[in-house]
């Protein structure tokens, strides 16, 4: 027993021990840098080789500062964890904020603050953590040079991004503030900024150093999600609890970010050509704005999803920037915006249906079948079968698109276009034919996958299936009656197949298109107005001015319709000119102006209904406003109008 007991005295002995040796060489480390910052503050300055008069130079309490802390230092009785860390971050900060300081002690300084950091001094638990931690980003933030050469200054804004990119990986991080981390963010691409016309290095290390704060910053959000538990969906919900939170930084802040890297895709340069400026977009930032965005993405992943904010912001802003430059871009910024959707679709393909369909017509398919160049069309054919190599992205299309007879047929699309590619000619073949082609494999390859792993016992009707009822064919949800997934796609596409050669007959002939439509029990019995409105609304190719014409008659069943249709579109959050810009961008408005007046009012009170501003008093203060841009428009464009 005494053994044992003389044991455990030697390893609690030995504990003691090797925590009082920890201590004295933190102690030691920090010696080193508080001396090095002394050092350089009484060294000669200048060509003089004078030294610098403390009293005059600078405020004379940051080097007592610096000189009380040494006595602080090697207590023998220290126990660094449990000090606050504003007792020994405080006079290094004093001189990074300090005007009169040199600038090479100011860049020590800074070394000195990431050397801390880096060791782990204090962690998230240590008493006083919250405040020194949001201390140090004020203080470096705020730093503060002499008159420099431009290569020290380099030096310390090197120094900068170090120590903010320490701060940003310390433990303690968690217990930064929103603001504190927007803070940080922005002091580290305005180092980008700066650096862009100077040294290479330096732009290096800032674009480096951001990306890994973005991942650090967003890598986080998964643990957001779980200490809020559950999340409103109401904006103002989702602030309160986030600012509630004792934890520090949260969703605020990060919505803040990601709302500055989709702007990096409109940053704009000024090019001057024989001595006249012009604006253009910085192709430059954008790429460098998607690089982010794609960290960001991946390291959140489908936590995006649990985040309403976030997710609105993925789907308009992003998406809207995305297609946007993808229409009309280089083949590297083509490349990028591909990457930046495959990751975007692989995290939140259940929330961007819309947006990836329109992506695909605008930017994808378009630039692959007649792209500016050769490398573009290239480009866009790699984007595209890389989304065919990805195992459920065959099906998704031809379910979620092909047969909604609401949306384009994607897959149809996409196979005739690696087809019409793939086709041999005299010459030798492309590498652009030889991609196509393998693009073709893949689909043929994912389609017998499919097949194989299809369950035998699934029944298998007629082919092709056969309308018999009247089913809403804008309702997504399989009706009781159907027995399978699998019949009621079936019915679904055969639906779109019919609702197409209906289209085709109304561009020829209104009356005989919607007569097809009742025919093909498309249209109930007596007639559904809304089945009209969804036909008119999403049915592509139809004739515009034929649809303005129906929607402007006076006829009660025509108001209806009209009445329906306008009800299709969300005007929540729009301006009055985008909203109407979106609304007459789906029809042509007639000559007539009773039926202009009719169109417009209809729009005006769906559009007042769902504002939620007092900025209109009521929907005719919307309408008269709407009939005021239509004249102003016509007066403005119509080429028989003399005098404007």
């Amino acid at each position: 027993m005494e053994k044992v007991a003389e044991e455990e005295e030697y390893k609690f002995y030995s504990w003691k021990e090797k925590k009082r040796r920890k201590e004295l060489s933190l102690s030691c480390m920090l010696n080193t840098e508080l001396s090095a910052v002394l050092a350089v503050i009484r060294r000669p300055q200048g060509s003089t080789g004078s030294m610098l008069p403390h009293e005059d130079s600078f405020d004379i309490s940051i080097l007592q500062s610096l000189k009380s802390l040494r006595a602080l230092i090697f207590n023998p009785q220290q126990e660094w964890r449990t000090i606050d860390p504003s007792v020994y971050i405080s006079p290094f900060l004093d001189v990074i904020q300090s005007d009169d300081i040199p600038a090479m002690a100011t860049n020590v300084a800074l070394s000195a603050i990431s050397k801390i950091l880096k060791l782990h001094i204090f962690d998230e638990k240590t008493p006083g953590a919250k405040e020194a931690i949001n201390s140090i980003v004020t203080g470096i933030t705020s730093c503060r040079l002499e008159r420099t050469d431009p290569v020290t200054e380099d030096a310390i804004m090197m120094r900068i991004l170090q120590a903010l990119t320490a701060t940003i990986k310390h433990k303690a991080s968690i217990l930064l503030a929103d603001h504190a981390v927007c803070t940080i963010v922005n002091t580290c691409f305005h180092v980008v900024q700066k650096s862009a016309n100077r040294a290479d290095l330096l732009q290096r290390g800032a674009r480096y150093a951001m990306r890994e704060m973005i991942e650090v910053i967003f890598a986080r959000l998964q643990d957001v999600e779980v200490k809020l538990g559950e999340e409103s969906e109401s904006d103002t919900e989702d602030i309160d609890i986030d600012s509630n939170m004792d934890s520090g930084y949260g969703v605020r802040c990060v919505v803040d970010i990601f709302h500055f890297l989709c702007s990096l895709l409109n940053v704009e340069e000024v090019v001057e050509v024989d001595g006249v400026s012009s604006r253009t977009i910085d192709e430059n930032v954008q790429i460098f704005g998607l690089i982010l965005i794609n960290s960001a993405v991946e390291l959140s992943g489908d936590t995006i999803g649990k985040h309403p904010k976030l997710l609105r912001m993925i789907q308009d802003d992003l998406f809207h920037h995305l297609i946007h430059y993808g229409v009309s871009s280089s083949p590297l910024m083509l490349s990028m915006i591909c990457s930046t959707v495959l990751s975007i679709y692989h995290s939140l393909r259940r929330f961007i249906r819309v947006q990836l369909e329109a992506f695909f017509e605008f930017v994808l398919l378009k630039a692959a079948a007649t792209g500016s160049s050769y490398q573009l069309q290239e480009v866009a054919l790699e984007g595209i079968i890389n989304f065919v190599r990805q195992p459920s992205f065959i099906v998704e299309m031809y379910v979620n698109y092909d047969c909604d007879p609401i949306c384009r047929n994607i897959f149809e699309e996409i196979g005739k276009l690696l087809c019409k590619l793939s086709f041999p000619g005299s010459s030798p073949l492309s590498s652009m034919q030889v991609q196509a082609f393998e693009g073709l494999l893949i689909t043929i390859h994912n389609i017998a996958d499919n097949v194989d792993n299809e369950d035998d016992s699934s029944p298998s009707g007629p082919y092709p299936v056969e309308i018999t009822e009247y089913r809403p064919f804008w309702e997504e949800k399989p009706n009781e009656e159907l027995d399978t997934w699998v019949e009621y796609l079936r019915f679904r596409k055969a639906q779109k197949k019919k609702i197409l050669i209906a289209g085709d007959h109304f561009n020829r002939d209104e009356k005989k298109g919607l007569e097809y439509l009742k025919i093909c029990q498309l249209v109930s019995d007596p007639a559904d107005p809304k089945a009209f409105a969804v036909f008119f609304r999403y049915t592509p190719g139809l004739d515009k001015s034929i649809i303005g014409d129906y929607l402007g008659d006076p006829d009660e069943f025509h108001m209806q319709v009209l009445k329906e249709f306008t009800e299709t579109f969300k005007f929540s959050g729009m301006i009055l000119d985008t909203a109407l810009r979106t609304y007459l961008a789906t029809f042509r408005l007639p000559g007539e102006s009773q039926k202009i007046q009719r169109i417009l009012e209809a729009f005006s009170e769906r559009f007042y209904d769902q504002q939620s501003s007092d900025t209109f008093a009521t929907k005719d203060a919307v309408f008269i406003l709407c009939y005021s841009l239509i004249m102003l428009n016509t007066d403005q464009h119509n080429p028989q109008v003399k005098k404007r």
